[in-house]
């Protein structure tokens, strides 16, 4: 009896702490509740809108280094090339950014780890809490790097929720891709396969009313065209609805004119 007593205890206990932690993220221009867990987003909105906006969700790249920002400026821009635009940057599990919030989650150690099947349900869930919250017409989604591999495995898991994928610098084979690092940098955390289902593998899920565009640029150190083409290549040889942009410039390119022009076409289409 004391065994089912403490159990009902616990139960109650999580039951309370996730109700509270759902009701301390609802402000959904800031955050948004998805999986049992907060993911931070910023929110622009163009100076026009109907009842039924399009949504743009922009994910940013695995950075390494420093808080991710540039998400939220493509995200801003996006809302301004146009009427009728609800664009959401929005931050990564476990991520935090320039402004000291973070999302919910694990955000690993950024070597493909972070690509998984719990990170694409949290992001895939915010982004369709969010298009029934806006009554989105449309969803198109940019990401970069890692955010483009996540993407590109999320339209498979989810192959109707959206609309446009713009993959921009995507390591889309992960256990080559990590490989290849491994050759390069000789470090140890490259070394394993993950047990993790690259974009390539689940190509065959992509719903043929999903149209992918993959930007890469030429001079990509750390991912270069070769994963974008082979990836390319897989949806072409299904017949889905894909293209590929070779772009002069190197890794950084998520802000490039054609990133943004694809972006923003897909938007009104």
């Amino acid at each position: 009896m004391k065994s089912v007593l403490k159990h009902l205890v616990i139960i109650s206990l999580v039951i309370s702490f996730f109700a509270h932690a759902k009701q301390n993220c609802s402000d959904l221009d800031n955050e948004v509740w998805a999986n049992q867990q907060c993911t931070k987003i910023e929110t622009y909105k163009s100076n026009t809108l109907s009842s039924s906006p399009s949504l743009a969700i922009v994910l940013h790249g695995d950075a390494h280094q420093w808080p991710p920002s540039s998400h939220y400026r493509i995200a801003q821009k996006l809302s301004q090339l146009q009427d009728n635009v609800i664009a959401v940057g929005m931050l990564r599990p476990g991520y935090s950014d320039d402004w000291g919030r973070t999302s919910d989650g694990e955000r690993g150690d950024t070597v493909g780890d972070n690509y998984d099947d719990a990170r694409v349900i949290q992001i895939a869930e915010a982004i369709t809490n969010l298009k029934n919250h806006h009554k989105a017409q449309k969803v198109v989604v940019l990401g970069h790097y890692g955010g483009a591999t996540i993407l590109g495995r999320l339209i498979a898991m989810y192959p109707n929720l959206v609309d446009h994928a713009v993959m921009v610098s995507c390591n889309c084979n992960i256990n080559a891709w990590r490989k290849a690092l491994y050759e390069r940098t000789q470090e140890d955390i490259f070394k394993d396969k993950l047990l993790v289902t690259s974009p390539m593998d689940l190509a065959h899920k992509v719903s043929d009313s999903t149209a992918v565009s993959l930007i890469v640029g030429k001079n990509d150190k750390k991912t270069g065209p070769v994963y974008s083409r082979e990836y390319y290549n897989v949806l072409k040889n299904l017949s889905k609805n894909v293209s590929l942009n070779v772009v002069d410039g190197n890794h950084y390119i998520f802000s490039h004119q054609a990133v943004v022009n694809t972006a923003s076409k897909a938007l009104v289409r």
